[in-house]
């Protein structure tokens, strides 16, 4: 997994740190994440606080998208990181649900037995 940052703001280095060590800890052990792109930047708009943090990801078969707003660039990101985990988490368990979703018990010799011999057992007792 690649990630790019792209900072037009001050942003503290611990800050910027810890949420690639998150981003990469999300990645770990995983195929589905292949680019994610940060980009943390100050705003003049006077309504919706002075810093944005967007992240963008392009995952298998999608693109993941987490935007925060906040006065601080570095609560931004943090926010953001903060959404962009649940989004990822979402992700996986859609694509875990929808691959089991239809299959059936696979049936299994003794399972085969045990309903036999509980048949037969129903059997004698109606006699």
């Amino acid at each position: 997994m690649d990630i790019q940052w792209h900072v037009v703001t001050d942003l503290a280095l611990s800050c910027r740190e810890a949420a690639e060590s998150r981003i990469e800890k999300l990645a770990e052990g995983q195929k589905d994440l292949i680019h994610v792109v940060v980009h943390v930047e100050g705003s003049n708009h006077h309504q919706h606080g002075a810093a944005e943090a967007k992240i963008r990801c392009q995952a298998k078969g999608r693109e993941l998208i987490a935007h925060e707003r906040d006065e601080e660039p570095e609560i931004a990101l943090t926010r953001a990181v903060d959404v962009f985990e649940r989004e990822v988490r979402a992700m996986r368990a859609k694509r875990r649900d929808h691959r089991g979703a239809g299959r059936g018990r696979r049936v299994v010799e003794e399972d085969v037995e045990d309903v036999e011999d509980e048949e037969s057992l129903a059997a004698e007792g109606a006699d």
